[in-house]
């Protein structure tokens, strides 16, 4: 951390003493700098996450991290929400949030599954809160490269016209990667969820999920 303000610290010295021999060239506002500055603390943070990992600077952050995840094997069920019972959960680098598309802010742990018609699949974990987790299913390419996502699991509170109460997401994933997701509502003056909602997926040979029927 100090090595990068020390860094910041000089990039803004020179920026100055640029600025007070080049009076006839554009002026940038603060916004351009602020961007140059936030670009020297990420060039930073890969450099330490490429250390961290062991590679060289030509190296593959994502792959290095997503290569160490261990594997859960199939098949694996929600475990009524206590997401830590489903296995182990390895916190994700902040500087590989916006790699699955996510801000950098979020909080994101992930888990490998067996690979399917040859593409990584992870379980994200992002927690909405301290408590709170929405889980979802990722396809990557080979080299790491997401291609689909599939969100297995959530919860939250719900009014309804005459009632109110929560719903929350359960899944289930066979050894062949048939996704089936159960959507429940639990009234506040229940003790029994009501299931109001199943659906059936599967991972195609494009790495895509794809919905198919439920055979009753």
């Amino acid at each position: 951390m100090h090595k990068i303000m020390r860094k910041i610290a000089f990039f803004l010295t020179f920026l100055l003493l640029l600025s007070a021999v080049s009076c006839r060239q554009k002026k940038h506002d603060a916004v351009y700098y602020e961007q140059m500055i936030d670009s020297i603390r990420k060039a930073e943070q890969l450099g330490e996450l490429q250390r961290m990992a062991g590679i060289g600077a030509n190296g593959d952050p994502a792959k290095a991290f997503f290569d160490t995840l261990q594997y859960h094997s199939l098949p694996i069920q929600s475990e009524s929400g206590d997401f830590k019972k489903i296995g182990k959960f390895v916190k994700i680098p902040r500087l590989l949030n916006d790699h699955l598309g996510y801000s950098a802010s979020a909080n994101l742990s992930a888990m490998a599954l067996p690979s399917a018609h040859r593409y990584r699949v992870l379980m994200v974990s992002e927690m909405q809160d301290s408590i709170t987790p929405v889980l979802y299913l990722f396809t990557l390419s080979r080299k790491y490269q997401p291609i689909d996502l599939l969100c297995i699991y959530e919860q939250g509170n719900e009014d309804r016209k005459d009632d109110f109460g929560r719903t929350y997401m359960d899944f289930y994933v066979t050894s062949n990667y048939e996704i089936t997701l159960m959507q429940y509502y639990l009234s506040h003056t229940a003790r029994k969820p009501e299931l109001f909602q199943s659906r059936r997926y599967i991972i195609n040979k494009e790495g895509k999920f794809e919905e198919i029927p439920i055979e009753l």
